[in-house]
């Protein structure tokens, strides 16, 4: 007999994101929410982790409630069922099931990887699926470092903030703004060269007769990349928790001779007030990009609106992911 339950991560279905930087992670059993659905991450082996829908299959109790076992089982705390990497069912306290009993016993699992500083997951089930990474982000996970707040904002309003050129005059016009709110004051213009790619997008703007000029990246769904000189690239993540909540990470590669804890130190630092400025504007937005039916577009947004399509086709239109099933073992 199958029950089905609503489809997975309808936020942002079908993409791979940043969850958890690697200094914060710890033995677990690690909760945490990713597109409205709740989640645990626990190491399952020597440096191997196990990322689960937060409910146990057998009364819908929170798996993150447990306790990681020494063999790197998550034992549930509600009847002690115990599941291991990929989510299988091990034991069942009580009952003497057989291998092929157990075999059908499955919470379920979903795909993670500890890649860029992150234990990155997968917003669906699709085990046949790998992040695709810029070069920026190649290398030895333990080579980032990270930072992060948290935002009460819908995720597609802080990718906009972070593919939009034209607030950096004003929104930071006391810190890395500074060099052009004159030059916008004055009357100054403002252009952007946008070139389609494979994963997202690349934009050049340009201020005056291209007197200053800089690149942004963007990677569907949530990562924009931002270049500041050869080897210098500052990329940062707009994680949805739920509709109302955005995790912003910023990524780094590590200078030589930091460690991970180190930078984290010393990015909340260099990082704080410029989001914190950004915060302010993004927080005070209404709601969901996809609601803002009334809001008026010019030619330097051809950015956002870029992605506003995106996000209607691969979101809001999207196919829907099969619904969760689950089997009742008798």
């Amino acid at each position: 007999m199958k029950s089905q339950g609503p489809p997975l991560f309808s936020m942002m279905p079908g993409q791979w994101t940043p969850a958890v930087p690697m200094p914060a992670l710890g033995e677990g059993p690690i909760p945490l929410e990713i597109a409205g659905e709740k989640l645990v991450a626990f190491e399952s082996g020597d440096d191997q982790w196990t990322v689960l829908l937060d409910r146990c299959p057998h009364r819908g109790a929170a798996l993150s409630l447990g306790r990681v076992l020494p063999e790197g089982t998550l034992q549930c705390r509600y009847h002690g069922w115990r599941f291991g990497a990929g989510g299988q069912c091990q034991r069942v306290p009580f009952n003497d099931l057989n291998d092929a009993a157990l075999a059908r016993i499955r919470a379920t699992a979903i795909p993670s990887r500890m890649a860029a500083g992150c234990l990155w997951i997968y917003t669906g089930t699709d085990t046949d699926t790998e992040p695709a990474l810029p070069d920026t982000l190649q290398g030895p996970p333990c080579e980032f470092g990270t930072y992060q707040q948290e935002w009460q904002a819908h995720w597609t309003r802080a990718v906009e903030n972070f593919i939009d050129f034209t607030h950096p005059p004003y929104a930071h016009r006391d810190t890395i703004g500074a060099y052009s709110h004159d030059f916008a004051e004055r009357g100054g213009t403002a252009q952007v060269e946008i070139e389609e790619q494979d994963w997202g997008l690349t934009m050049m703007n340009f201020m005056g007769s291209r007197r200053f000029g800089f690149r942004l990246d963007w990677y569907a769904p949530n990562m924009t990349c931002l270049h500041f000189g050869p080897g210098h690239q500052l990329h940062v993540y707009s994680i949805p928790v739920n509709a109302t909540r955005t995790r912003v990470m910023t990524v780094r590669a590590l200078p030589p001779g930091h460690d991970q804890a180190e930078w984290e130190a010393r990015a909340a630092g260099i990082d704080h007030q410029i989001l914190d400025e950004d915060r302010l504007i993004v927080e005070s937005q209404p709601g969901d990009i996809a609601d803002a039916t009334d809001e008026i577009s010019v030619a330097t947004d051809a950015p956002t609106v870029r992605f506003r399509r995106w996000y209607q086709q691969h979101v809001m239109r999207a196919d829907q992911p099969q619904p969760i099933t689950r089997s009742t073992v008798q």
